[in-house]
């Protein structure tokens, strides 16, 4: 958190903190230009610059260049529509017709709710299904209406750079889960790479002109490095599954979330026609096995419980999943989200090509 100054100052160049609503008006003006429906773009934007309020700058305003430079190759089509093919009591298929991740992703969750608000449980998967952002704003709106849900996200053979147990060669994307369950106050959501870190992070990294921590990535050589230009090559180099010298059960969970994302989907995982987030929603009313209320306080009383803890050493208190990206968000809300130099540069790249004064519109809301 950079609370006591406006902006922060990397290696690779200065770090601007700006008004998240006027972050939010350059990249809706940006995709509107390009032609999006304002709706969905709207959508769009606010699940980006959320997850940048709550701290994962990785997966927040740095993907808005990116999704427009997805509309223009057409690998984001702007004028899709979403389809829900309900194949049992409890399961569906939702197309998401190559349009905005976050759009088909709430799309998804919302009909996995609607079914275990039918049904006490749900499992929808998605087909079709651009980049979703952060995964667990997915989960988080299942919690906001009352239900535990669990989330995996997988991605096709050209994300797929982590290396599985004891290789060199990627074979498996970054794979998040993620899970939310509703409480009191601010759910519990947890939502985490299966590799040691997702992309996304190495990526912002490289735009900071910052190293990498050790044990993330490998290099072509299969040798570590700190160098985020040496992952991405080329030759491309490698991220190390989650869990360090238990990198076997990163390893498994990594391909657990494949499973749920390719196989169960009908799709191989070496198909090069297929693009985008595998994305498995299982949903689940708690009040089905006790009333809502009951298990809320419950929830309460065993966050309670775990923060009780005392400290170990160099640690000040004990947190649960969820509660470090509620207090950023809190705070970025008044202190402003970075945006990088590149991740700037970028946004008035795009802005001067479709004729938005991207530049314009951050400069007024630029916190000082």
């Amino acid at each position: 958190m950079e609370s006591q100054q406006g902006s922060r100052h990397n290696e690779g160049g200065m770090s601007q903190l700006y008004r998240p609503e006027s972050v939010s008006l350059a990249g809706v003006a940006l995709f509107a230009a390009i032609g999006a429906d304002e709706v969905q773009a709207r959508a769009t934007v606010d699940s980006l610059v959320t997850s940048s309020l709550m701290g994962h700058d990785s997966h927040g305003v740095i993907r808005i260049p990116e999704y427009l430079g997805f509309i223009a190759e057409g690998s984001i089509l702007i004028d899709s529509s979403v389809a829900v093919e309900r194949t049992g009591p409890t399961t569906a298929i939702v197309d998401c017709g190559r349009g905005f991740g976050p759009v088909g992703a709430e799309r998804a969750v919302s009909e996995a709710v609607n079914i275990a608000c039918e049904q006490r449980t749900a499992c929808v998967i998605t087909q079709r299904c651009n980049h979703v952002g952060r995964l667990g704003a997915w989960v988080q709106v299942a919690a906001d209406n009352g239900m535990i849900a669990l989330a995996t996200c997988n991605s096709p053979i050209y994300g797929h750079f982590v290396l599985p147990f004891g290789g060199r060669e990627g074979r498996l994307a970054t794979n998040p889960i993620a899970y939310a369950v509703p409480t009191g106050g601010d759910p519990l959501v947890a939502d985490f790479s299966t590799a040691v870190a997702p992309e996304g992070k190495i990526r912002f990294y490289r735009n900071e002109g910052q190293s990498v921590p050790d044990g993330w990535i490998l290099d072509a050589d299969g040798s570590p490095t700190n160098d985020p230009n040496a992952f991405y090559g080329p030759p491309r180099g490698g991220i190390l599954p989650l869990g360090a010298g238990a990198a076997h059960k990163g390893f498994a969970l990594s391909l657990l979330v494949e499973l749920l994302g390719s196989a169960l989907a009908g799709i191989s995982s070496k198909d090069t026609e297929v693009f985008g987030n595998g994305v498995c929603f299982i949903v689940i009313d708690p009040a089905a096995f006790c009333p809502l209320d009951t298990f809320r306080r419950l929830m309460d009383e065993t966050v309670e419980y775990i923060k009780s803890s005392s400290p170990a050493p160099g640690f000040d208190e004990i947190l649960v999943p969820g509660e470090l990206e509620f207090r950023a968000m809190r705070q970025r809300q008044v202190d402003g989200i970075p945006i990088d130099a590149t991740t700037l540069q970028a946004l008035c790249e795009h802005g001067s090509r479709l004729g938005v004064d991207a530049a314009g519109i951050l400069k007024r809301g630029e916190m000082t």
